[in-house]
C-alpha cells in the first residue's frame, strides 16, 4: 500500500474516530511536520509519522503503551521498507 493511502484509510479514520476532528487534526498536523522534516525516503519518513503519532502522550494516554505498540506496528507494516542499495566510496589503496 502506498503511504498516502494508508494515512487516508487506516490512520486518519482511526484517529478521527478516537480522538474527534479537531485533535486528529492536531496530530496529523503535528506527523506531518515529522515527515517533512526527516531525511530519508518516502518510507522513511512515513515511519516517523507514525512514530510522531504513537509517541504523543495523549495517544499513549488513550490507547495505552501496548496498544500504541501494537497500532505503530500495524500502521509501519502497510508501508513496508524495501531493499536500498548501498554505495560506499573507500580511497583508493583501502581496500
Amino acid at each position: 500500500m502506498d503511504l498516502e493511502t494508508a494515512i487516508e484509510t487506516k490512520i486518519e479514520p482511526k484517529l478521527l474516530d478516537t480522538f474527534g476532528p479537531s485533535m486528529s487534526r492536531c496530530l496529523l498536523t503535528m506527523a506531518t511536520l515529522s515527515y517533512v522534516t526527516t531525511v530519508g525516503g518516502k518510507t522513511q519518513r512515513y515511519r516517523a509519522f507514525v512514530d510522531s503519532i504513537c509517541a504523543d502522550e495523549r495517544v499513549v494516554d488513550k490507547w495505552g503503551e501496548a496498544a500504541v505498540a501494537e497500532r505503530a506496528t500495524e500502521w509501519k507494516d502497510l508501508v513496508p521498507l524495501k531493499p536500498q542499495t548501498v554505495v560506499v566510496l573507500t580511497p583508493p589503496g583501502a581496500g
